[in-house]
């Protein structure tokens, strides 16, 4: 008994020491600063997007979610299969990041070599079989139309140091003005889907120093009255441009027996603030065709 001991205490030292002389893989880098959207044709809009996160996968395994810019430790070295898909902040809420489904993932083949650093600049695209309505306000007549409204939306074209790129629409209250609403009227939304797990967004760039209610009018027959669903009350960005991906199912899922359906931006002035200033551009509603 006193000799077992202290050979079962060798042993164990021997075990513990091949595990700490076995050598660690020394991983290879991806350094990923942005990732950039190509729209392929005029009816697929701008292509302004606020990609926020990289999600890393390696022969189909997801190795992570990164915030962007990044680098990227990778563990499995060689010949490798890289896919990277963009991911977005969902109603502009940090902590609600996910894959954007409508944009095809970026595709990398590399023998990846330990402590080497490979420099990524993915593009992805819309993928196929989307609708994609735009109204950017690059055209004189625009798809948006008033509602029980002191005032209406403007196409503007300048002042340009206050627009994003081309035309926009602006939405502008004085002190005598307590309220504008705007509103589609488009037979293609009445497909949206109403079920909280089929994606659809409403993409948006504005800039404003007022609030500004974003939702989905809902009719169960047609001939009857809008029931409202608001879906995010989106707050003053300073008079700097924003952009933000708005998840549409969130206000839909509550209609899933109606029949018709469109979306509304309404901004209003209890305060009677003056000098009220809300641009909107490059809006896109994307779901499922």
């Amino acid at each position: 008994m006193k000799l077992l001991i202290p050979l079962l205490l060798i042993v164990a030292f021997l075990n513990s020491c091949s595990k700490f002389d076995k050598a660690e893989q020394r991983p290879a880098f991806l350094k990923i600063d942005t990732i950039e959207l190509n729209t392929s044709s005029a009816s697929e809009g701008t292509n302004s997007s606020k990609i926020a996160d990289a999600w890393v996968y390696v022969d189909d395994e997801l190795i992570g979610t990164f915030d962007l810019p990044t680098t990227v430790p990778i563990t499995k070295v060689g010949q490798r299969e890289v896919k990277i898909f963009a991911g977005i902040k969902r109603n502009g809420i940090s902590v609600d990041r996910k894959k954007y489904p409508f944009f095809t993932h970026y595709t990398y083949n590399q023998d990846l070599k330990a402590d080497s650093t490979y420099t990524l600049e993915p593009v992805v695209n819309y993928v196929d079989d989307v609708l994609i309505w735009v109204e950017d306000f690059e055209d004189p007549s625009y798809k948006l139309n008033p509602y029980q409204s002191d005032t209406t939306i403007v196409r503007v074209t300048t002042p340009t140091n206050e627009l994003f790129e081309g035309g926009a629409g602006l939405i502008a209250l004085n002190s005598n003005q307590y309220q504008c609403e705007m509103r589609t009227d488009e037979p293609s939304f009445n497909d949206m889907p109403t079920n909280l797990s089929t994606p659809a967004y409403l993409e948006l760039n504005y800039s404003s120093n007022h609030k500004l209610e974003v939702g989905i009018l809902a009719k169960a027959y047609t001939g009857e009255p809008y029931e409202r669903s608001p879906l995010i009350t989106l707050n003053s960005t300073g008079n700097t441009w924003n952009k933000t991906y708005l998840y549409l199912p969130d206000a839909s899922n509550f209609f899933s027996g109606s029949s018709e359906f469109d979306i509304y931006f309404k901004a209003t002035n209890p305060d009677a603030t003056d000098n009220i200033k809300i641009y909107l551009d490059n809006i896109k509603v994307i779901f499922w065709n």
